[in-house]
C-alpha cells in the first residue's frame, strides 16, 4: 500500500493568511503535511508492504503523477489523503463557519471507508470543535479542489481541518494542542482505514450518488 499524503492548496492565489496574518495557508499546510508523515512513518514502521509518498506543488502537476501511478500499479494499492483548511468568505474579515469535514468520493468504496475512518477519528479527537454549522457550506474555492479526488480511481479524500477564518478555529490551529490534534487524527484514521482492509473478507458496498463527491462530518 502506498500512502499518499498532499497539501490541498487552492489555484488562483498567494500566501492566503487567517485575517491577523498569523495563519499563512500554504505555509502551515506544507509543514502540517511533513508532520504527518513523519509521524505516520513512525506509526507504520514494523508493518511491511507499506510506502508513504508526499505530493506538492500546483493541481494539474499532482494530478499528472496520480494518473501515472495509475499506470504503473493497481489503483486500489494507493490512497490519497489530501490535507487541507476550510474558509467562508476570505475577505479579510473573520467569519461564524466553524468544525471539521472530509469529503470522499462516493463512487469509491474504499475512499468511503478512507472518510469515514477520518471522521470517525476526528470526532473523538477534537469533541465539539468537530462539529461544523448547519447553515455552514464548504467555500466553491475548496469544492474547485474535488477533481484531485475522482481524476483517477485511486481511493482519495479531502479533510479540511477546521475554517482558517473563523477566530477560535485558526487560534486553535496554531496553538501546539491544536496542531497535535489534527496530526494525530490523521495518523490514527489512516491507521485504522489499514486495519479495516485488512480485516475484511471481501470489498464493502456503499450506495452511489449522483453528486461527484459526498461530505462527511
Amino acid at each position: 500500500m502506498n500512502i499518499i499524503l498532499t497539501p490541498a492548496i487552492p489555484g488562483g492565489y498567494q500566501y492566503r493568511q487567517s485575517p491577523n496574518k498569523n495563519l499563512d495557508e500554504l505555509t502551515y499546510l506544507n509543514r502540517l503535511t511533513d508532520d504527518i508523515i513523519l509521524r505516520l512513518r513512525e506509526s507504520v514502521k514494523d508493518t511491511p508492504f507499506i510506502t508513504i509518498t508526499k505530493l506538492a506543488g500546483p493541481m494539474d502537476q499532482i494530478l499528472t503523477r496520480l494518473q501515472t501511478l495509475t499506470r504503473i500499479t493497481p489503483p486500489t494499492s494507493n490512497c490519497l489523503i489530501a490535507v487541507g483548511l476550510n474558509s467562508t468568505r476570505m475577505d479579510g474579515r473573520y467569519q461564524a463557519g466553524k468544525g471539521w469535514r472530509v469529503i470522499s468520493n462516493p463512487e469509491s468504496s474504499q475512499s468511503s471507508t478512507l472518510a469515514t475512518a477520518l471522521a470517525t477519528v476526528a470526532m473523538q479527537t477534537l469533541g465539539h470543535r468537530a462539529i461544523s454549522n448547519q447553515d455552514t457550506a464548504t467555500s466553491l474555492t475548496h469544492l474547485n479542489q474535488t477533481p484531485i479526488l475522482t481524476a483517477t480511481a485511486i481511493p482519495a479524500v479531502l479533510t479540511l481541518n477546521l475554517y482558517q477564518d473563523n477566530r477560535q478555529d485558526a487560534a486553535y490551529l496554531l496553538s501546539s494542542e491544536g496542531r497535535q490534534a489534527i496530526i494525530d487524527l490523521h495518523v490514527k484514521g489512516i491507521s485504522a482505514y489499514l486495519e479495516r482492509l485488512n480485516q475484511a473478507d471481501s470489498p464493502a458496498t456503499y450506495p452511489t450518488s449522483s453528486h461527484r463527491c459526498r461530505m462527511h462530518q
